[in-house]
């Protein structure tokens, strides 16, 4: 079962969100991640300590950024 990370950025009124959805879209994971989390690679940090692990690169989405992800 292919695990996707999605990391959204945080807007003016919300902190960044950094969500597992499973191969069917279904939400596996969902971390409110503090405001000094502004970038991907800050975010791999919480990943790590939720129990996922990146397996490829982070690309960008429209509204933050995509990386396939395994159990840690």
């Amino acid at each position: 079962m292919a695990n996707t990370a999605h990391f959204i950025t945080a807007t003016e009124d919300d902190n960044p969100v950094l969500t597992v959805r499973d191969d069917r879209g279904a939400e596996v994971t969902e971390l409110e991640l503090p405001p000094t989390v502004s970038g991907p690679v800050e975010a791999d940090d919480e990943l790590l300590a939720a129990g996922w692990s990146r397996s490829a690169d982070w690309t960008t989405a429209d509204d933050g950024w995509v990386a396939p992800v395994v159990p840690a």
